[in-house]
């Protein structure tokens, strides 16, 4: 078990940098978004967060920081060189429903010496290098875990910690540059509606970056194309002892699409540019006869993304031929495309300008895909191309094994502890007068 000197008391976090006090606060507010649930936000203690964001971004000095009906916020970074193209920050301030979402205990393992750390839980939870091997690049630093019984919350808590710590810096010190810059904030990110509410009219951005899991030095400039298969399997129930030639029985039908998928091909056998089946979710339905199963589809490029749910669509075809008593549905749900087809077809120097930033600041910046997806991925989609921007987290669905190490410290610092003029140049490289659109 952790000693009671774990825990983080206040004193304990004053010694800390303010983008890192910060996080620790954010995480303790529980911000979970419910899969099950047709309201925007899916859960009303998103706003919780949303409210005290702008809530702070007022005390900071932006008067213009609100918090709309759906939860999200939005703000205005005063001081932009005049003629620029608005560029947008983006964090979200949800957290994943795949796991408990709190009450969320933070724990700060000082100058990391690369051993397996115990964090905590019953039964107790060890995160150990030989089964999480980025913890060994963070020797010496800080590393900021929960304590084993629900996520930490770094996804993407850390972003909202960076944002909210930027422009407090900028709004402190007018001499540093930057673009004209709007910060939003938005909900229901974990459950693929992060952006279905927003308003790019108000946002007013002509380019944006999210900020949202990632090592250190990680441009994510790719994501799979997603989409959500439901099969809903309506048998027929009769007593068993009777039930030869008449019962359909959902559960096994349901059962033996998901067997049928390619073993191969699911996300425990892949990784890199691999695609993948993940047979997500079987439950019974709104009625005894009912079972339905989720199954969802990742696929880097369109024409695998369009094979995977054709194979699918087979799939479902042959049981209905081999139970035709059963009544078996379909329906496929897009979540979002690949990012980085939009982001060359709109503005390709979203990318090139992430990279001149990455040097403005000291750090070699590498362009990565996302096995997963972002706000950026419908952003871009959707007019406004958007990279994400690393900050720090891993394995943020993890709490058997432990919740996600955080270097969420180890960001560029000024001596007083606020992030440093790198990290303004960069928010400036990334939007200078040099990407104004043609």
């Amino acid at each position: 078990m952790c000693p009671d000197t774990d825990r983080i008391d206040r004193a304990e976090r004053q010694t800390l940098p303010p983008v890192a006090e910060r996080f620790l606060r954010y995480v303790q507010i529980d911000t979970q978004a419910d899969p099950d649930s047709d309201t925007v936000p899916t859960s009303e203690k998103q706003k919780d967060l949303s409210r005290l964001l702008a809530d702070e971004l007022r005390a900071m000095g932006i008067e213009d920081a609100a918090m709309d009906e759906h939860g999200y916020v939005y703000a205005t970074v005063p001081g932009g060189a005049e003629g620029s193209p608005v560029v947008a920050l983006f964090a979200h301030v949800d957290t994943a429903p795949d796991e408990p979402g709190g009450p969320v205990r933070p724990r700060v393992h000082r100058n990391y010496d690369g051993s397996a750390l115990e964090l905590g839980g019953d039964p107790p939870v060890v995160l150990d290098p030989e089964r999480s091997p980025k913890l060994l690049d963070h020797l010496g630093h800080d590393v900021i875990t929960g304590d084993g019984t629900t996520l930490l919350g770094s996804d993407d808590k850390a972003g909202v910690a960076v944002i909210m710590q930027l422009a407090e810096d900028l709004v402190g010190d007018a001499s540093l540059p930057r673009p004209p810059l709007r910060v939003c904030f938005t909900v229901d990110e974990e459950v693929g509606k992060g952006v279905d509410a927003l308003d790019l009219d108000r946002l007013g951005a002509r380019v944006g970056y999210t900020l949202d899991g990632g090592s250190i030095g990680e441009i994510d400039t790719e994501t799979f194309n997603a989409a959500t298969a439901t099969v809903r399997v309506h048998g027929v129930n009769v007593h068993p002892g009777t039930a030869r030639g008449v019962m359909a029985n959902a559960v096994r039908i349901a059962a033996e699409i998901l067997a049928a998928l390619p073993a191969d091909q699911s996300p425990e056998a892949t990784d890199g540019t691999e695609g993948y089946y993940f047979a997500h979710r079987i439950a019974d339905g709104a009625s005894p006869t009912l079972t339905e199963a989720k199954v969802l589809i990742r696929d880097f490029t369109t024409d695998g993304f369009e094979r995977r749910k054709r194979f699918l669509e087979h799939l479902v075809e042959a049981a209905r031929a081999a139970h035709p008593r059963a009544t078996i549905e379909l329906e496929v749900e897009e979540s979002y495309r690949n990012m980085k087809e939009y982001i060359l077809a709109k503005d390709p120097r979203a990318i090139e300008l992430a990279f001149e930033a990455g040097e403005a600041m000291g750090l070699t910046l590498t362009e990565q895909r996302v096995r997963g997806g972002t706000d950026g991925a419908r952003l871009s989609e959707k007019g406004l191309p958007t990279p994400n921007v690393f900050t720090g987290g891993h394995e943020p669905l993890r709490v058997e094994h432990g919740p996600e190490p955080g270097n969420d410290t180890r960001l560029p610092q000024a001596p007083d502890g606020r992030l440093g003029p790198g990290a303004t140049r960069a928010v400036a490289a990334s939007g200078g007068p040099t990407a104004a659109p043609p």
